[in-house]
């Protein structure tokens, strides 16, 4: 009877002690996978993407005219993101410009009666007395009409240079006055302001102008008054100086052509600040990367240190882990690893290690712990070890800040 009972079982019936086997044999081999896993990985869920993020902001304050970043585009190091309005930058370049032109020429007037050192007054000084010897009264006095014209043809020439330099800077403050009156304008058909004061602004304008036209005829009047003076000059034929007088005057006319040239430097500093005020009013990209974060539109009046948008570079990211104490025993620098992201299943990009942070981030935390006050109790804790990819891991920019990772370390 037994026997009969076994040769009839169902063939399902006698799957089942070859399937509880199987279970059996493959719990076996997964725990001993597991186990020698342990031996030689180590890995955690607390980890994350990071990455360099540089933020843009406004260097000078001025209205947005252009933005030619859009949310999530790629971007090269040096591209052009915001535009703010330049003109009042271009008028101040302009202004700064003249000004180091004027004090330029008040150098170069002010160098005109120094002589380069106490040794040439010395030396012209001995050729006069000789003149005088050879010549006669009548020789030094002919001599001395001809350095005073001489002296005066430089300082008409110093002057010309001051008359240019005025006629520029009126230059600049008629287009000043000319955008103030435009931008009046403008607002006085829209009914912004009234007319008294775009009238106020054309009388402005005006003004400027005639202002300008009176600087560029005291130009015309000093050309003039060189020309003169060059043909005075010419019709001169003696080549002797006088340098007494110059002698007891050239520390005073040093000490006035050192302030000219102090006078030069500051200006010379002023247009340079002007240049760069102008540049920064193109703001681009400090480096390459995806812009991310951008909170600038048209029309706004942004400042100083005002932060527009951010710049991801994705080139060069890598993961943080915060591994416990205890894991670290083998862990060394440039040991391989593996990195699985949740964004995406199934792929694993390689990585290695780079380093170890030298404190937990417990230490390193707002308010650290403080074990002295007699209620401590011993928790594990955890220590950031930095990952980065292999070179093209990431070519595709599957990884961005903030994805959450599991890193797995190779020991052994």
């Amino acid at each position: 009877m037994e026997h009969w009972t076994r040769r009839h079982l169902s063939p399902r019936r006698r799957l089942i002690p070859a399937a509880a086997s199987a279970l059996v044999l493959a719990g076996l081999g997964y725990g001993g996978y597991l186990w020698n896993f342990s031996r030689t990985h180590v890995s955690t869920d607390d980890a994350y993407v990071t990455g360099h993020v540089a933020p843009v902001s406004a260097r000078v304050s001025g209205t947005v005219v252009e933005v030619l970043a859009a949310d999530n585009q790629d971007v090269k190091a040096g591209d052009v993101l915001v535009r703010l309005d330049p003109k009042d930058y271009e008028v101040a370049l302009a202004q700064a410009r003249a000004a180091a032109e004027m004090a330029r020429a008040d150098l170069e007037h002010a160098l005109v009666n120094v002589p380069l050192t106490d040794e040439t007054t010395q030396s012209l000084l001995r050729q006069a007395e000789a003149a005088l010897a050879a010549a006669g009264e009548g020789s030094e006095v002919a001599a001395h009409d001809v350095e005073e014209r001489r002296s005066q043809l430089q300082a008409k020439e110093a002057a010309v240079a001051a008359a240019d330099a005025a006629v520029r800077a009126a230059q600049a403050d008629l287009e000043r006055a000319r955008l103030d009156r435009d931008r009046m304008k403008e607002l006085v058909e829209g009914g912004m302001v009234s007319q008294q004061d775009f009238d106020h602004a054309a009388a402005a304008f005006e003004s400027a102008r005639a202002m300008l036209d009176a600087a560029q005829q005291r130009a015309h009047q000093a050309r003039g008054e060189a020309r003169q003076a060059a043909a005075a000059v010419r019709s001169q034929t003696a080549a002797l100086a006088t340098a007494q007088s110059q002698r007891q005057q050239v520390k005073a006319r040093q000490a006035q052509a050192e302030a000219a040239r102090g006078h030069l430097d500051q200006a010379s500093a002023n247009l340079r600040q002007a240049e760069l005020n102008l540049a920064y009013a193109t703001i681009r990209a400090p480096v390459g990367g995806r812009v991310t974060k951008k909170t600038v539109e048209v029309g706004q009046v942004v400042q100083p240190g005002q932060p527009l948008l951010s710049s991801v570079d994705l080139d060069n990211v890598w993961v943080v882990a915060n591994f416990k104490e205890t894991q670290l025993t083998q862990v060394r620098a440039g040991q391989r690893a593996t990195v699985a992201v949740d964004t995406y299943p199934g792929i694993v990009f390689k990585a290695r290690v780079d380093s170890i942070q030298a404190g937990s981030g417990a230490v390193f935390s707002l308010l650290p712990p403080e074990n002295a006050t007699g209620n401590f109790v011993k928790v594990v804790q955890r220590v950031p070890v930095k990952l980065v990819f292999e070179p093209g891991e990431n070519s595709r920019h599957f990884l961005v800040p903030g994805m959450s990772v599991v890193p797995r370390i190779q020991i052994r």
